[in-house]
């Protein structure tokens, strides 16, 4: 049977970012391609009621459209929500089972810690780039959300979490950031055919082997 994975997303901004993310991954294969013969990226535009919408997309948009394919299932988010709450929003292996239970051959978590916002942080200078604001230009914040809604302050533009910002991904020195991430986005590269990238994830890696 064919192989291909699905990556549900929380946002358009993730849209752009996991799109160009893609595209670094896919540069580092041996022959720049995916061996998969599908690779969807679906925005489920938040949280909220996110069981029944990543149920009705993988059923209705990916299986039925695509037969003779079995399909991992990404589940990419934030985990700042979920961080000590007694309640979170979603129950992630509640998704986890109906996904499976629907024809998913895996899924997989890939969560950035606390939030993706922390993920675009890491590359300070393009942020500024972006923002035509002077490269030691500082910034504060209880979070990374508040952190990029004062960078965006100082430029006198707004950050809207989730929200579409027009030319912010292609800002960014996305390489450079998978390298900081590689811990993070480590099973999705695994998956598309690229060891780690970071060097951090590499001694952790020789670290477990002598353990």
């Amino acid at each position: 049977m064919n192989k291909g994975i699905v990556i549900f997303i929380e946002g358009d901004t993730e849209v752009e970012f996991y799109k160009k993310l893609l595209e670094n991954i896919r540069s580092l294969c041996d022959d720049k391609m995916f061996h998969l013969s599908k690779i969807f990226t679906k925005n489920l535009k938040g949280i909220g009621n996110y069981k029944n919408r990543a149920y009705r997309v993988f059923t209705n948009d990916i299986v039925q459209n695509n037969p003779g394919i079995s399909f991992r299932a990404f589940l990419c988010y934030d985990t700042d929500v979920f961080e000590f709450s007694q309640k979170p929003p979603v129950k992630w292996k509640d998704v986890e089972k109906i996904l499976l239970d629907n024809g998913a051959e895996k899924v997989i978590h890939i969560k950035a810690k606390k939030s993706i916002e922390d993920w675009f942080l890491k590359d300070h200078l393009g942020l500024c780039k972006y923002l035509r604001l002077p490269i030691t230009t500082t910034y504060s914040g209880l979070n990374s959300v508040k952190k990029m809604e004062t960078l965006f302050k100082k430029a006198n533009k707004v950050y809207i979490k989730g929200g579409k910002t027009n030319g912010l991904i292609e800002s960014l020195d996305i390489k450079k950031i998978m390298k900081e991430i590689c811990c993070e986005i480590k099973p999705l590269c695994k998956e598309l055919g690229v060891k780690c990238v970071g060097e951090l994830c590499k001694s952790n890696d020789r670290s477990k082997s002598v353990n």
